[in-house]
């Protein structure tokens, strides 16, 4: 970056003025993105409020207040490697329930796996992941599907005995309880193979 008649020359020859960076070092909690129109937060608001938040690595995403990840002592990419840990994923065909900002999603790719099914309900999440670097490869992978709707109504129709792995990391209870009921569970026993492996965050 250089500094130049007041302004900040990024690498890709942007302008941002010395006055507006200042205005954003005051804003810790907040992303901003800055493009050929101007600066803007990383944000989205339609009756609830959307951000990204920043981490010491990949940013949250937070909903109207609540953040869609574990922060505490943890990173959300290195959350999403916890878990694929757990799962002790090698190669194989990975059902991903609830995308978010996709690093699930991403993480099984980067273990190996030969092809991700992801399901998202919310097209705004899906439009944050798109302003997230982190979340960049979740639009240009070949080996990723995504799919726009309620896992709820997805799961039944998919192929059974298909995948090796199910990754199941929906909202709390209170904000989706059909993805926590017998009928869902039965659909995602469906869908795995035998000897598949089945992960369900419940939260903390």
């Amino acid at each position: 970056m250089e500094l130049r008649d007041g302004a900040a020359i990024l690498p890709d020859g942007l302008e941002i003025s010395i006055e507006i960076l200042r205005r954003i070092a005051e804003r810790e909690e907040t992303i901003f993105i800055v493009d050929e129109t101007g600066v803007y937060m990383a944000a989205y608001s339609n009756g609830h409020f959307y951000k990204l938040v920043p981490t010491e690595r990949a940013p949250t995403l937070e909903i109207d207040g609540i953040r869609m990840h574990r922060t505490k002592g943890v990173t959300p990419d290195r959350d999403a490697a916890m878990k694929l840990e757990a799962l002790s994923l090698r190669g194989g065909w990975v059902l991903d329930i609830c995308t978010g900002l996709g690093y699930t999603a991403l993480e099984a790719l980067r273990r190996g796996a030969e092809l991700v099914v992801s399901i998202e309900v919310n097209p705004i999440v899906l439009r944050m992941a798109l302003i997230n670097p982190w979340s960049r490869g979740l639009f240009q992978d070949r080996r990723l599907s995504l799919i726009l709707g309620d896992a709820y109504d997805i799961v039944p129709i998919l192929p059974e005995a298909r995948f090796d792995y199910v990754i199941h990391d929906p909202p709390r209870f209170a904000l989706a309880g059909h993805l926590y009921s017998r009928e869902f569970y039965h659909s995602l026993f469906r869908v795995l193979r035998p000897g598949g492996r089945l992960f369900h965050y419940t939260g903390e």
